[in-house]
């Protein structure tokens, strides 16, 4: 391999990086945003899980919506983005957690992700799941092309 493509390849994988980055925060800003602008709603969406005790729905609900959108951010920052990374794995890892739990106790719930979701349904559960591993597939992925470069 000459250093020619050696240099390709170390650019294809910063612009591949500065993508994912991008991608990801663009969801995770949209996200939490619009969480954090209805609040209230989103905690009605938390009412049906049961581990949690009720009152704890209010301030889980802007606690989430806020860490979305400093994740968001954080993986847009250069020297920390792998820190803004991590947020949005653990945020993604809660995520696939409790909607497993939801669908393995027969609690169909919408998704709530980004605002008012369609009417609630086991499939649309399912796609949230997939939805959110993906996004965790592009975490493991930008983590293995920072530790590349």
């Amino acid at each position: 391999m000459d250093g020619h493509s050696v240099h390709g390849d170390d650019e294809m994988s910063a612009w591949m990086c500065a993508i994912l980055r991008l991608g990801l925060a663009s969801i995770f800003l949209y996200a939490g945003l619009i969480k954090a602008s209805n609040s209230q709603q989103f905690a009605l969406g938390l009412v049906p899980f049961t581990f949690l005790p009720a009152h704890w729905t209010g301030f889980l609900a802007v606690v989430i919506a806020w860490t979305e959108v400093v994740a968001g951010a954080v993986i847009l920052l250069p020297r920390i983005y792998l820190v803004g990374a991590g947020m949005i794995g653990g945020l993604c890892i809660v995520f696939i957690v409790a909607l497993s739990w939801a669908l393995w106790n027969g609690i169909v719930i919408p998704c709530s992700c980004f605002g008012d979701g369609a009417t609630p349904s086991e499939s649309a559960m399912v796609m949230a799941i997939i939805r959110d591993a993906s996004i965790l597939v592009s975490i493991g992925i930008l983590t293995f092309l920072t530790k590349r470069a």
